[in-house]
C-alpha cells in the first residue's frame, strides 16, 4: 500500500496563541513541514483572509489527504464546512482529523464529519454567547466602558477670543462650536 500523501493546516484564533503544538502534531502524522499552511489570528467562523487555508486547500491533489489536528481548526461554521469538504470531495481528497482519515462521499464518513462540523459551530456559538454575557455584566457592574482612546487625553487651552478672531478662516461657527472657546 503506497503511503498517505499529506497537507497540514494550522490555526489560531489569536496572535498571542501558538501554533507550535499543532505543527508538531502535524509533522508525527507524517505531514512535511513545507506542506503545512498556517493561518495566526483569524477565526474558523469565516473563511475571508484566510490565506494559510487557501493555500492548503490549493496544495491538495487526486488521493491526498487534507489534515488537521482538531476538525474546527478548519471550520465553525457548517456551511463553510460543507463548502470546503465538498471541494475536497470533488477533487478526490480525503479528510484527515488527528489519525484519522475520513471520505465526504461515503455516507458514514460525511455523517461523522458533519457531526463534527455541527459540534463545532455550537462550541463557536457558545463562545460568542458567553463573550456577550460577559460584556453586559461588566457593562452593567461599570467596568466595560468601550474602545478606549490609543493618545491620552490633552489639556484644552482656552483660547482668548482675541486669539480666536486670527482663525476666522475656519468661520466663526467652528470657533463658537468649541466648547473651551467664549463667545466671540
Amino acid at each position: 500500500m503506497a503511503e498517505t500523501r499529506r497537507v497540514g493546516y494550522a490555526r489560531c484564533s489569536t496572535d498571542e496563541q501558538d501554533v507550535q503544538i499543532q505543527a508538531e502534531q502535524l509533522r508525527a502524522l507524517g505531514v512535511p513541514e513545507d506542506r503545512i499552511y498556517i493561518d495566526r489570528g483569524f477565526s474558523g467562523t469565516t473563511r475571508r483572509n484566510r490565506n494559510g487555508l487557501d493555500q492548503a486547500l490549493a496544495a491538495v491533489w487526486d488521493s491526498s489527504v487534507f489534515t488537521g489536528t482538531k476538525f474546527d481548526r478548519s471550520a465553525r461554521n457548517m456551511a463553510e464546512a460543507n463548502d470546503i469538504l465538498t471541494g475536497l470531495s470533488g477533487r478526490g481528497v480525503l479528510f484527515g482529523v488527528g489519525m484519522t482519515i475520513h471520505d465526504w462521499s461515503d455516507p458514514f464518513g460525511r455523517l461523522f464529519l458533519q457531526t463534527l462540523a455541527m459540534v463545532a459551530e455550537f462550541e463557536a456559538n457558545i463562545g460568542h454567547q458567553r463573550t456577550r454575557e460577559g460584556m453586559a455584566l461588566a457593562k452593567k457592574n461599570g467596568k466595560l466602558k468601550g474602545k478606549q482612546p490609543k493618545l491620552p487625553a490633552l489639556p484644552v487651552v482656552s483660547p482668548e477670543p482675541s486669539v480666536a478672531r486670527r482663525f476666522r478662516r475656519l468661520g466663526s461657527r467652528d470657533v463658537r462650536r468649541h466648547p473651551a472657546c467664549p463667545a466671540i
